[in-house]
């Protein structure tokens, strides 16, 4: 073994001359370290799809705006993520193949095209269950908008697909296979910029289908729903050919989305939610030939672009429901309408009915999905699906820390990293701080009392944490005229205007709008520092939709500051991202601005991120994302000369996987985190190349990246999977170093052993978010697996050894290193306690010793050992703070335990030995004929039995006391666990006479041994037979 050394707070490698060589490094030597994931599942998030099954009531799934496919077997009680290995995260429709429910399509990228919609990559199919998928084609697609499957024949099926709405596209329309899959034929196609929104296939005869087609164009600061390119198409031949209806009472004129329902007990009436100028609602009693207006309110299809769904009732031809802002029902074949759907979230996208039963229903949502079986009278609701889109997280300097998380559609909830629960993170743990769409809530850094959010267009809140009190605090109100029409506004507010803090001076915060404002008494008041810092191209601020009908809901909004970033190294260094594609700076706190914007862009990027560095003033760090201009390039760029020339950093990153944020590490100025539509990636050297770094999290859409600094945990905000923390970036920090070294035991951070209670909210219907690790996270390196598990030595300040950690145990069927032995990072977390107690081998598992005493606070050594290398460092515990303990109770309380760990040590090495004895003496008995003998040695057994009684009244079941008393065993004090706090009277009373009876036991088994054993083992010897075992003597 190579000698080691310690230095204080420091990491010391100790490597051979031999491992220095070249040896092949492992492809990511950091993939074993996984990310938590905390929810907040008490939201939800967008479902655009949803299905279910006739034949298996208790199946459902659901495919989510960024968070993939989840599977329900209980009636939508639980919920299992069976998409999340797939390369996307964005679903626009399922089915499930009538005839075998194990057969599902999914058809991915959303189809509700609103400013966050995400693209797909083709058609999945599964043909056991969402256990496994398989792209099976139209990878181009863009978005699916919908799937229908033959219940006659599951090789035909039919896929609507809307295309890239960002740009023109040949793939795009309506596609059918009629071989499951296997080739693919494009039957109806109108146009690169017109694609299929919706299809309809007659149950009684699926020879017979209709089609939506919908022309439909976004661009960053408006949209175009409908056009030339559009119409209802119906096929008489499963989808080969198509023939467009008009006339006959069809609306005329320009078309936009077009939602399609055909009455299962009537296959000849047909519904369709048309977006048109002369209507919503239209309906034909005769196969589509002739065609009644029936609705022209905005109730049933509030917005067009983003809803126009709607479905008839399987035996009722004239109940109608449809989807929009709100549910409606019409009992009369959609000539009235009302509400309906008590408590179901807003904005409703999709619908599934049994087409066996009327009154099982589903619909997917903004919130994620209600479940009625009573025909929408009442519904169900689990907040335990971590779905929520995400667009910016906030972090507090409380410890722990807390995050805020501000959600599309489902307000800001600001909650723990760490609940301090045995239960973890749950929906209890989140408090909302601002109603609507959250976009940013960012807590006060000088008083985390205060949380700052806004929702949509600069709707600006203070949120009182002890008062629960909400005020509103923005810089600006406009008028009614001025939010539809922006031209008209004296300030202009972006969806997710952003919110600062001065690094240099807590109590000075930014808003963006077009101009920076800035307060200095928690937005009581507010000045501008600035000039408009955009483009202001009053065409771009024109009310958004068209040429049908406008959408002005302030996600189109242009010309505005997205991204206000401090410097924490010089003061009055300011960066500011627009949604015009420019990066401004001042270098005095606003006074002066200057446009850095990097040459030679193409225009109309969003730059979501400037991060300045947080070691060399004038450097800082730039993301453009361009994907609403049709253009999925990544875009990022570092300066080092405050912007007067700018780097592109881009090798690595997937050719079409925009970029949405960047972070740089608060230690490492090599390190730096980057955030796309699609992945996570990390570069060691300054953005040089960049590397995976995603690990565990399924693919979704990283929309803001924040790192802790005290803490120095990752904090990833996805838009579709919630919140994600990688605890400790140590490792990722020093990785480069310890490469070289081929061996390092990286200096773990300060850990708190906190008081962990519990906040049970049920079994059912919970989501739980994952604390962190409970224990001193230590992480070693090492270039290849060692030959044996490492061994890991624990000792405390006076040098003496608390915990040895070495060797496998067994995970299942297997036998696995206690210690982590992988090529490249290893984690293990100390569970701050010393050496357990010896095992009584024949314990029930309830009544195995679990655990040695905790430690107390201070400082300890680590000393880590595999394959000849030895490396120290040292991890301090500090105690919980909010506990009224000082260290000499918790010192007090380690001795307390500690000597318990030797009592109950000893009582189980008796036990051990008893039971040994017990197998010899039955062997024994068994094997003589002699009677004398025989009589010595039931007289031996009986006795044996009486000493074990002593000791222990054998409970296996957790509620034996009540069955019969203990005995020593069951009455240590520390209950085979141990307490943190010092013994109290009433403790130490029992300790004393728990001795008293701890001697006397012990003496009647060292009497055991003396005047009945050793004299039978004599007899046995003299027998010739063999002697009895466990017979040895234990110290008390």
């Amino acid at each position: 073994m190579k000698r080691w050394w310690l230095l204080p707070g420091a990491l010391i490698a100790l490597i051979p001359l031999a491992t220095l060589g070249a040896a092949r490094l492992p492809r990511s030597p950091y993939a074993a370290l996984a990310f938590r994931s905390i929810g907040p599942a008490i939201a939800g998030g967008r479902v655009p799809a949803v299905a279910g099954s006739a034949q298996h009531p208790n199946l459902y799934y659901i495919g989510t705006a960024g968070g993939g496919v989840w599977k329900s077997v209980n009636g939508g009680a639980t919920w299992s993520d069976v998409f999340a290995k797939e390369p996307v995260a964005s679903i626009g429709a399922i089915a499930i193949d009538p005839r075998n429910a194990k057969t599902v399509w999914v058809g991915t990228g959303e189809s509700n095209p609103r400013n966050d919609v995400i693209r797909g990559d083709g058609l999945y199919k599964s043909i056991d269950g969402g256990k496994t998928w398989k792209n099976v084609g139209l990878r181009e697609s863009g978005h699916i908008a919908a799937i229908v499957v033959d219940p006659t024949d599951s090789n035909h099926v039919v896929v609507a697909v809307l295309g890239d709405v960002f740009r023109d596209s040949l793939h795009r329309g309506v596609y059918v296979t009629f071989d499951g899959g296997k080739s693919w034929e494009k039957t109806l196609y109108l146009a690169p910029d017109s694609g299929a929104s919706d299809l309809a296939m007659d149950p009684k005869d699926p020879q017979i289908l209709y089609a939506g087609m919908w022309e439909f164009r976004r661009q960053p600061w408006t949209f175009s729903s409908g056009g030339p390119h559009g119409g209802l198409y119906k096929s008489v031949d499963g989808g080969k050919s198509w023939k467009r209806i008009v006339g006959n009472g069809f609306p005329t004129g320009i078309t936009g989305r077009i939602g399609l329902a055909i009455a299962p007990s009537n296959p000849k009436r047909i519904y369709a939610l048309i977006q048109s100028r002369k209507g919503v609602l239209w309906r034909s009693d005769d196969a589509g030939t002739h065609w009644t207006r029936l609705f022209s309110g905005t109730l049933i299809d509030q917005r067009p672009f983003y809803f126009t769904h709607l479905a008839v009732d399987p035996k009722n031809e004239n109940r109608v429901y449809t989807l929009s802002m709100n549910l409606a029902l019409s009992t009369d074949a959609g000539k009235t309408f009302k509400r309906f759907g008590r408590g179901v979230h807003a904005d409703a996208h999709a619908i599934w009915i049994d087409p066996s039963n009327g009154k099982r229903f589903m619909i997917g949502d903004d919130g994620g999905f209600a479940l009625t079986l009573d025909r929408g009278k009442h519904f169900t609701f689990t907040r335990n699906l971590p779905i929520e889109q995400v667009y910016h997280v906030g972090l507090s300097t409380a410890r722990p820390f807390m995050l805020c998380a501000a959600l599309q559609d489902n307000e800001a909830f600001c909650g723990p990293s760490n609940s301090r629960s045995f239960d973890g993170i749950t929906g209890r743990d989140w408090r909302v701080t601002v109603g609507g769409d959250g976009m940013w809530a960012v807590p006060d850094p000088a008083n985390s009392r205060y949380v700052f959010a806004d929702s949509e267009d600069g709707y600006l809140i203070r949120y009182d944490w002890k008062d629960e009190d909400f005020r509103y605090v923005g810089p600006y109100n406009a008028t009614s005229a001025a939010r539809f029409d922006l031209r008209l506004a004296k300030y202009r507010f972006n969806w997710d205007s952003p919110i600062a803090f001065a690094p240099w001076n807590p109590h000075v915060m930014w808003y963006g709008g077009d101009v920076v404002f800035q307060s200095t008494d928690r937005g009581e008041h507010w000045v501008a520092i600035s000039p408009d810092l955009t483009l202001n191209i009053k065409s771009h601020q024109a009310p958004s939709g068209g040429p049908i009908t406008k959408d002005v809901f302030g996600t189109e909004y242009s010309d505005t500051i997205l991204d206000i970033e401090g410097s924490t190294v010089a003061k009055g260094e300011i960066w500011v991202g627009t949604d015009d594609g420019l990066v401004q700076l001042t270098r005095d706190g606003g006074k002066t601005w200057e446009n850095v914007t990097p040459p030679g862009l193409a225009p109309f990027g969003r730059v979501e991120t400037v991060a300045p560095s947080p070691f060399a003033a004038g450097t800082a760090y730039a993301v453009l994302d361009r994907h609403r201009s049709g253009d999925d390039a990544p875009y990022a760029f570092v300066t080092t000369d405050f912007g007067k020339h700018w780097r592109k950093i881009v090798a690595g990153i997937p050719p079409t996987q925009f970029v949405r944020t960047i972070r740089p590490d608060p230690v490492n100025p090599h390190v730096l985190y980057l955030g796309t539509d699609r992945g996570l990636y990390i570069s060691f050297d300054g953005g040089t190349r960049w590397q995976n770094l995603r690990n565990n999290i399924p693919v979704t859409s990283f929309r803001d990246l924040r790192i802790a600094p005290r803490e120095r945990d990752l904090v990833a905000a996805t838009h579709g999977r919630g919140l994600w923390i990688f605890d400790d970036l140590t490792p990722l920090e020093r990785l480069r170093a310890a490469q070289r070294a081929g061996f390092m035991l990286f200096h773990p951070r300060t850990t708190y052993r906190w008081v962990l209670h519990s906040n049970q909210e049920g079994l059912y219907g919970r989501f739980s978010g994952k604390n962190p690790p409970a224990g001193a996270l230590i992480s070693y390196y090492q270039r290849t697996a060692s030959t044996t598990p490492p061994t890991l030595q624990i000792y405390d300040a006076a040098g003496h050894l608390v915990r040895t950690i070495f060797g496998t145990h067994k995970v299942g069927k297997k036998h696995v290193a206690r210690i982590s032995n992988r090529p490249g990072i290893n984690r293990y977390v100390w569970d701050l306690n010393a050496t357990p107690a010896l095992q009584w081998k024949g314990a029930a598992p309830a009544f195995r010793v679990q655990s040695g005493p905790p430690v107390p606070p201070g400082v300890y050594t680590l000393r880590l050992t595999a394959d000849g290398h030895t490396a120290a460092t040292t991890v301090t515990l500090k105690a919980d703070p909010r506990s009224p303990w000082r260290q000499a109770d918790y010192e007090r309380a380690f001795r307390f335990n500690l000597r318990y760990v030797d009592v109950t040590s000893a009582i189980d090495r008796v036990l051990n030995n008893l039971d040994a004895m017990g197998r010899s003496l039955g062997k024994a008995r068994a094997s003589t004929r002699d009677a004398a003998l025989r009589a010595a040695i039931e007289s031996a057994m009986k006795e044996r039995s009486a000493v074990f009684a002593a000791f222990t009244a054998n409970y296996r079941n957790g509620e034996d006391f009540a069955l019969r008393a203990g005995s020593l065993r069951e009455d240590l004090p520390a209950g085979l666990s141990f307490s943190l706090h010092p013994p109290t009277a009433a403790d130490l009373a029992f300790d004393r006479a728990f001795e008293l009876r701890y001697r006397s036991a012990m003496k009647r088994y060292a009497a055991l041994l003396t005047g009945v054993i050793e004299p039978l083992q004599a007899r046995l010897k003299a027998a010739h037979l063999p002697g009895i075992e466990g017979a040895r003597p234990v110290s008390p």
